[in-house]
C-alpha cells in the first residue's frame, strides 16, 4: 500500500466523509445563492415570454450531464402541463430531426455552449424559423448561433478537482425548475390540473377518483328488508363480508343499516333477539355519500366518524356501498 493510501481509523474516515459532503453541499448552495442574486433577468423574461407564446412543443436537448438535466426538465415541464419532450442530439442527426415542427421551441443545455450536434440542430431549426435557446455556463461556438442565450453565473465545480459537473448541473437544473414553475403559475396551473395529468399519483387519486370507482354494487350488496329476522340478518351480513347490512324499502330507498357492532349489542336482549327484525335493530340515519363524491372525501368522513363503510345513494335510492379498506388499499390516503 502506498504511503498516500495509508489506512485511516474509522472515526477519522467518518469525519472526512462528513466534511467532504458538507463542503460540496455548501459550494452548491453558494452557487444557487449566486444564481438568485445575478441570473440574467432580461433574457430570462424573454425566454418565459417565448415559451408562453409557443403553440407547439418545448423540445429539450443536451449531451452528457447536461443531457440528463434536459431530460429531467422535459419531464418536469410536462408534469405541469407544458407539452415537452427530450431529443437526444445524437438521435437527432440520425432521423429524429423530423420530430421538430415549425411551431416548436428548442432549448439546448450545454455547459460549454459547444457541440457539433447542436450546430446541426440549430441549423435545421433555422430553416423552419424555430426559436432556439442555449442555456449554458460558459461562452462557446453556439453563443452566436442561437436566437437567445442564457448564461448562468458559474465559477467552478464543487470539490477540489473542479472536474465532475456538480455546481454547473445544479445551476441548470434549479434554473429550469424555476422557469417551469413560473410558467405554470402564469398559466394558472393548479392542483386539479396536476391531478388530471397525474391520475396514478397520490394527489391524482385524491382529486380525481370518486366513490363510484370503488363501491360494491348489485348482488355484492348486503341488502335486507325491514322485516328480515335476526338469523337471516346475520347470514346476509356474514356472507357479503362487508360488516354491514343495508335495509331498503320496495323502491330501493334507504331505510337504515345494521353493523356487526349493532348485532353484538342486540345480543343483550337475550333469547328474544331472535324475534327481532331489521327495522327494530337498524340505525335509521346512517352516513351516506353520492357516487360522484371524491373517494378521498369519503375516506375522510369514515375516519372522522370512526366507521368502516358508507352507503352510496342517489336521490335516497341505494346504488352501492363503499368500504374503508378498499380506499386504503387503493392508496387514496396518499
Amino acid at each position: 500500500m502506498q504511503a498516500s493510501q495509508a489506512y485511516k481509523q474509522p472515526n477519522e474516515q467518518s469525519s472526512q466523509i462528513r466534511e467532504t459532503i458538507i463542503q460540496v453541499l455548501t459550494q452548491e448552495i453558494n452557487s444557487i445563492n449566486n444564481l438568485i442574486n445575478s441570473f440574467p433577468e432580461q433574457n430570462t423574461q424573454r425566454l418565459i415570454e417565448k415559451i408562453l407564446e409557443t403553440r407547439g412543443k418545448i423540445i429539450f436537448s443536451g449531451l452528457g450531464k447536461s443531457g440528463l438535466v434536459a431530460r429531467k426538465l422535459a419531464a418536469t415541464f410536462s408534469s405541469v402541463g407544458i407539452s415537452s419532450f427530450f431529443l437526444h442530439p445524437g438521435d437527432a442527426l440520425h432521423g429524429e430531426l423530423g420530430v421538430i415542427q415549425p411551431d416548436d421551441l428548442i432549448i439546448i443545455f450545454s455547459k460549454s455552449a459547444t457541440g457539433v450536434e447542436f450546430e446541426y440542430i440549430i441549423s435545421f431549426a433555422q430553416t423552419q424559423n424555430n426559436f432556439t435557446v442555449i442555456i449554458c455556463c460558459n461562452e462557446g461556438e453556439l453563443y452566436s448561433q442561437a436566437n437567445l442565450v442564457i448564461k448562468l453565473p458559474f465559477d467552478k465545480e464543487a470539490g477540489p478537482l473542479n472536474l465532475a459537473p456538480t455546481n454547473s448541473s445544479t445551476l441548470m437544473m434549479a434554473f429550469g425548475d424555476a422557469i417551469a414553475i413560473a410558467i405554470s403559475s402564469l398559466r394558472g396551473f393548479n392542483k386539479n390540473d396536476f391531478a388530471r395529468i397525474h391520475p396514478s399519483g397520490a394527489l391524482g387519486r385524491r382529486l380525481t377518483l370518486t366513490v363510484q370507482s370503488f363501491m360494491h354494487t348489485g348482488n355484492n350488496l348486503p341488502i335486507l328488508s325491514a322485516n328480515t329476522k335476526f338469523k337471516d340478518i346475520i347470514f346476509t351480513i356474514s356472507s357479503k363480508k362487508l360488516g354491514v347490512g343495508i335495509i331498503i324499502d320496495q323502491q330501493n330507498n334507504l331505510l337504515g343499516i345494521i353493523t356487526d357492532g349493532d348485532l353484538r349489542r342486540a345480543c343483550e336482549f337475550g333469547p328474544t333477539v331472535f324475534d327481532k327484525n331489521a327495522e327494530e335493530l337498524m340505525i335509521k340515519t346512517p352516513k351516506t355519500v353520492s357516487p360522484d363524491t371524491l373517494a378521498y372525501n369519503a375516506l375522510t368522513i369514515m375516519e372522522h366518524f370512526n366507521i368502516t363503510s358508507l352507503v352510496v345513494t342517489q336521490n335516497q335510492t341505494v346504488i352501492g356501498l363503499v368500504h374503508i379498506h378498499d380506499l386504503i388499499k387503493a392508496g387514496i390516503k396518499g
